[in-house]
């Protein structure tokens, strides 16, 4: 059942966005709830895109395609190559058919370290 896997993965990036809140106001007593919720999450999806872009779409892709259009995050600097009138949305075809490739990629069970530092076998 992909469900449970999939509500793992879920789940650590919720306890992610739940850790930055605790230490952001640790760090900014004086930020209300809203501005705490707001930039832990913008931590997390800079996290969840770090792991896409150098991670996970270089596997997928390949490097060469990476490089060729121009999805490889760069070490320093910035581009101009951002459109704003460009629609980010996706369309039904992908939503219904191919979104479901990264479902597919779920594994069975994963190896996850339980409160004592010992790895698990979910």
């Amino acid at each position: 059942n992909e469900q449970v896997n999939l509500a793992l993965v879920h789940t650590i990036w919720l306890r992610e966005h739940n850790r930055l809140a605790r230490i952001l106001s640790q760090l900014n007593p004086n930020w209300s709830d809203e501005a705490l919720y707001q930039e832990a999450k913008r931590i997390v999806v800079a996290e969840i895109q770090h792991i896409t872009y150098n991670e996970f779409l270089p596997l997928l892709l390949g490097q060469e395609y990476m490089d060729k259009s121009s999805l490889t995050p760069r070490d320093r600097g910035w581009t101009q190559l951002y459109d704003r009138n460009l629609n980010g949305g996706i369309t039904n075809v992908f939503a219904t058919v191919a979104f479901r490739y990264g479902h597919s990629q779920l594994q069975a069970s994963y190896m996850v370290m339980d409160a004592l530092a010992i790895f698990v076998l979910i």
